[in-house]
């Protein structure tokens, strides 16, 4: 029976680390695939009024005219990043938590209360 929950627990342990590696990509990922997005619509629209590469050409403007503008909003980039790496910490100690359980049930150990502190600050300031 330790073996099976053992195995369940490292089971878990691999399902939380699954699942946090998804959000992090996701967060990530789309945050890259925003302006693709943007740009291939933006040059769809345009098509119709000029040709394809013209089209192309506005779009990257356009683009790059937002990303520009975006860029000099204060602490937006810093603001995003460490919400990605927050979540990336979140991960590591969910996982790390779970390792832990799993050496109190191979260790035969009494299951421990552990209180978690969730203080939010603000990272404007």
């Amino acid at each position: 029976m330790k073996t099976i929950d053992i195995a369940l627990v490292r089971f878990l342990q691999f399902l939380v680390l699954l699942f946090f590696t998804f959000v992090v990509f996701l967060w990530y990922g789309c945050a890259s695939l925003i302006p693709l997005a943007l740009w291939v619509n933006l040059t769809d629209f345009f098509s119709g009024a000029f040709g394809p590469i013209t089209s192309t050409v506005i779009a990257l403007i356009i683009i790059a005219a937002l990303g520009l503008y975006l860029s000099k909003i204060p602490k937006l980039i810093e603001t995003f990043l460490a919400t990605g790496v927050d979540i990336i910490k979140l991960g590591n100690t969910c996982v790390r938590r779970m390792s832990d359980i799993a050496a109190a049930v191979k260790n035969d150990a009494p299951p421990q209360e552990q209180r978690v502190e969730i203080s939010l600050k603000d990272k404007l300031s």
